[in-house]
């Protein structure tokens, strides 16, 4: 008996488990459901892309430097940061090349060295020039001892041989004053070259200074600013971006297969992260006429319907955009859109969300408590709605969400709304 009883309890949790098991696989699921009705439908061309400031630059290094310094904001209460409102011209960042640094006092010494040395008054050019005139006199000397020695050699007071000495050394002295003189002006021309290289070095090297100071190019707020004073920026690195958010637009890539579909003028719905229960209306107002070589997508731009901004106090770039269909709108929102290109005013439409892979929905039959897997003939859609063009009836009740987990003449309980 005493055996008896451990076999019994071990039995009534092996029973109690079976019943918790078919209860959990047989109990109807809770569903939710909508009635199939009439409304518009449309077809769309899906794309994604962010919200942007129309008017936007994104300003880079030009060249590996340190960022020495953010200037600060506009009334002076501390460095500029994101959010900030700025016109065009005014400074941003200031980079530190020490290598421009060290070029900058190399030219700047070159150039002074070699201005010393062209001076009218410098001690190269009095040397060079005394040489010279040395040279000259000397030449002058010669030709004078060999004119007089010509003419003493006709009356016979001199020999030919002492003649013919004073002539070489006259022709060997103006080779001299030749030589000396093509020199000194070679030297010239040689200083002044380098008195040009350097001046346009340092030229160089200044305009690379002005370039170190990153300024605003339009008037509008900063958008980013990724780096902190006395970080590295690399070559081409992002330094600022700058951009006028009066006027927020979608900047968006559709796939080469659907961009001949898509035209200037077009609607679109837009989903915006935050709010993808909400739908937003936009338009197409520009198609950029090149793919991108990898995604082989186009970029398109839209604008958004009745969007209005709204300045901050005291402010005329910085501020917020309302949507008209309520809320605020923020450069940097990632976007889903489907662009219209078409659409029908009334027809059978459902949601798209009870549309199963195989192209049927589940139809729910209230009185019975189950529903059942009917297939539809599919019109236009979008990424929210389908149209039916057979299979359904006004009226009926469709299963949406968890539909995955059903089959034909599955039971089901119908959520309360």
């Amino acid at each position: 008996m005493k055996r008896l009883v451990p076999l019994l309890i071990l039995g009534v949790i092996v029973v109690a488990g079976v019943i918790a098991l078919l209860s959990a696989v047989f109990r109807a699921p809770e569903v939710q459901t909508v009635v199939v009705r009439k409304g518009p439908a449309r077809e769309t061309v899906y794309a994604t892309g962010f919200v942007e400031a129309r008017e936007r630059r994104v300003l880079r290094a030009p060249r590996a430097a340190v960022v020495e310094r953010i200037f600060s904001r506009a009334d002076g209460t501390g460095p500029l940061r994101d959010g900030d409102e700025v016109r065009v011209g005014m400074p941003l960042v200031l980079l530190r090349d020490s290598a421009r640094q060290a070029r900058q006092a190399a030219a700047e010494a070159e150039l002074k060295r070699v201005s010393a040395q062209l001076a009218p008054d410098s001690p190269w050019r009095k040397a060079n020039e005394a040489r010279v005139t040395e040279a000259r006199q000397t030449s002058e000397d010669d030709r004078a001892r060999e004119q007089r020695y010509a003419a003493q050699l006709d009356k016979g007071g001199l020999s030919q041989d002492q003649y013919d000495a004073a002539r070489t050394r006259a022709q060997v002295s103006e080779d001299r004053l030749r030589s000396l003189s093509e020199d000194y002006r070679q030297l010239v021309a040689n200083l002044e070259a380098q008195l040009t290289t350097a001046a346009s070095t340092l030229e160089q090297v200044r305009a690379q200074e002005q370039d170190d100071t990153i300024r605003a190019p339009l008037d509008g707020v900063l958008l980013r600013l990724p780096l902190k004073e006395g970080e590295l920026a690399s070559a081409g690195a992002e330094l600022a971006m700058v951009g006028d958010v009066r006027e927020l637009i979608i900047e968006a890539e559709v796939n080469e297969d659907d961009i001949g579909r898509v035209r200037v003028g077009q609607a679109a719905l837009v989903r915006l992260a935050g709010s993808v229960a909400t739908r937003v209306r936009a338009k197409v107002y520009e198609i950029l006429p090149d793919a991108n070589r990898v995604t082989k997508g186009f970029t398109i731009r839209l604008r958004f319907e009745g969007a209005q901004f709204m300045a901050r106090p005291g402010a005329a770039f910085a501020g917020e955009t309302l949507l008209q269909e309520g809320g605020p709108l923020y450069s940097g929102l990632t976007a889903e859109l489907g662009v219209v290109v078409a659409e029908v005013a009334s027809v059978l439409v459902f949601p798209r969300a009870a549309l199963t892979a195989n192209n049927s929905v589940f139809v729910v039959d209230e009185d019975a408590g189950t529903v059942t897997e009917t297939k539809v003939e599919l019109g236009l859609m979008d990424f929210s709605e389908c149209e039916a063009r057979g299979g359904l009836r006004e009226g009926q009740r469709v299963v949406v969400g968890d539909i995955r987990n059903l089959s034909d003449k599955a039971r089901i309980k119908l959520k309360k709304e």
